[in-house]
C-alpha cells in the first residue's frame, strides 16, 4: 500500500509542478484535494497494518497547523501553496523521512539558485518551487524512502 501512496503523490506533485511552471499558482480547490487524496491513503494503509489512526489524524493535524502558521509568518518569500505541497510530501513519506527531504529540498534549491546567478538574465524571475519540491520527494524515496 505504501507504494502505491508514493505513487499517486508523485503522479500528483507532477501535476502540481505542471501547473506552477505554466500559470505560477495552483487553485487551492486542488491543493486540498491532493492533500485528502493522500491522507485517506495514509489512512488506508494504516487500516491495512492495524496502526493506529487516532494518532495519525492527530499528529497530522498538529503538523498542518504548524505549517499554518510557517504560511503566516513566511509569506513574504514563500507562496502558500508551496507549503501545501510540503504537507502532502508529508502525509506520504512520513516524519522520520523529512529530515532527508528538508536536506534534499535545501540542496536542490541551492542549485537552483546558483544555477539563475550564473544566469543573469532571468535574475529577476520567480523560480517555481513545487517542481523542487517533487525532485526532493523523488530524491527521498530512492535514498530512503521507507516506512513512517
Amino acid at each position: 500500500m505504501i507504494y502505491i501512496t508514493y505513487i499517486v503523490t508523485f503522479i500528483i506533485l507532477v501535476f502540481y509542478s505542471v501547473l506552477d511552471i505554466k500559470y505560477r499558482e495552483i487553485p487551492a480547490w486542488l491543493l486540498y484535494a491532493g492533500t485528502v487524496v493522500v491522507f485517506a491513503l495514509g489512512i488506508a494503509s494504516r487500516v491495512i497494518i492495524q496502526a493506529d489512526i487516532i494518532g495519525y489524524v492527530i499528529i497530522s493535524s498538529a503538523i498542518y497547523g504548524v505549517i499554518c502558521l510557517m504560511v503566516k509568518i513566511l509569506k513574504k518569500w514563500v507562496g502558500e501553496a508551496d507549503f501545501d505541497v510540503i504537507f502532502v510530501i508529508y502525509l506520504a513519506i512520513g516524519a522520520r523521512n523529512m529530515c532527508l527531504f528538508s536536506f534534499s529540498m535545501f540542496v536542490l534549491s541551492g542549485v537552483m539558485y546558483a544555477w539563475l546567478a550564473v544566469r543573469k538574465s532571468d535574475r529577476d524571475r520567480r523560480l517555481p518551487l513545487i517542481p523542487v519540491l517533487t525532485a526532493a520527494y523523488v530524491m527521498t524515496i530512492i535514498l530512503g524512502g521507507g516506512v513512517y
